[in-house]
């Protein structure tokens, strides 16, 4: 449904009247990865690893500077995301939808929840009326487990996992097939994650949805994700199976990440030799690797692909920051 290959976006630094030379932030540096039709795909790393440049300039909110985005819908309709029209774009942004992280900056604290619903909605092509769009927001609030007279509250109302279900519900009037959630439990309660978590598998099913979903807590990507993308300095590092990388992660990142889940045992000599490696905060204005500069100023579709290893079926892992495989 989503297939996105080696993508690149770099960001200009405004270094000052002084500075002899321009600086950018290298945030996503040939990042290649797809989502099956009705499948979870879990991209996970630390903050400031690109997972959410990726996604906002999946849909638009960033321009590539290089590499190509293809979504293809259930229908068997194709669009090539790097150069729509604004027409074809807001088609596009009925198709996938963005659920954000802070439910509390998202939602306009003055509207209603009807009104936050029904806003966007009312300007895309698949506006039914007002009296239909006001069954649906009743339809959605049911199914997101909120209450059909909840539309007439604000959201100052609600506690923070009810936000987030009214984010939720937002993205989903449309009727969307690709639900991008960015780090949509991190800010709450682990006994409320666990209810969005259970709620969003269960969407998936009833809705027919394929989801994108970004999280820094591999444990938690681990749990909800059928396969999983694991992100740092902008490169993918490893990709697998939720199942193949919990029980055999490779790349030193990877058992990083798990070396950093709480635990009540004592980490063995591996997480500790993994965590160490990765302890530094890496300086975004230096490429993690070394990077063709010409293909930011040509803006071209065609880039050249950052080498993953496979070394089992599905199994891929970058050989950048890692042991000899």
């Amino acid at each position: 449904m989503l297939k996105v290959e080696n993508l690149y976006k770099r960001f200009n630094l405004e270094a000052g009247f002084f500075a002899r030379e321009e600086r950018y932030v290298y945030a996503v540096n040939g990042v290649s990865f797809s989502v099956g039709d009705q499948e979870i795909y879990g991209l996970v790393g630390e903050s400031g690893c690109g997972k959410t440049t990726t996604a906002r300039t999946i849909v638009q909110m960033y321009k590539p500077d290089a590499g190509s985005i293809h979504f293809t819908e259930q229908g068997g309709k194709t669009y090539n995301v790097h150069s729509l029209g604004r027409s074809e774009l807001a088609e596009l942004r009925g198709k996938i939808k963005y659920v954000f992280q802070d439910p509390a900056r998202s939602l306009n604290p003055r509207m209603t929840i009807l009104e936050i619903l029904t806003a966007g909605y009312r300007y895309s092509p698949y506006w039914p009326g007002p009296k239909q769009a006001l069954e649906e927001a009743k339809a959605v609030m049911v199914d997101v487990g909120l209450q059909a007279s909840d539309l007439d509250r604000r959201p100052a109302d609600f506690s923070g996992g009810q936000r987030q279900r009214i984010s939720i519900a937002r993205a989903l009037m449309v009727k969307p097939e690709l639900l991008i959630c960015d780090e949509v439990v991190s800010a709450l309660d682990v006994s409320i994650q666990g209810q969005i978590l259970n709620l969003l598998l269960r969407l998936k099913e009833e809705y027919k949805l394929s989801m994108l979903f970004i999280a820094h807590d591999l444990a938690v990507v681990s749990y909800i994700s059928d396969r999983i993308g694991v992100m740092y300095r902008g490169l993918m590092m490893e990709e697998a199976t939720a199942r193949e990388l919990t029980a055999r992660p490779l790349h030193p990142y990877t058992r990083h990440l798990y070396a950093a889940i709480p635990q009540i045992t004592l980490q063995n000599d591996a997480a500790r030799t993994a965590t160490r490696r990765f302890r530094e905060v890496p300086d975004p204005t230096r490429p993690p690797v070394e990077i063709d500069e010409t293909i930011f100023e040509r803006k071209s579709p065609l880039a050249k692909a950052v080498a993953m290893l496979e070394v089992a079926p599905g199994h891929l892992v970058s050989p950048y920051f890692a042991d000899p495989v």
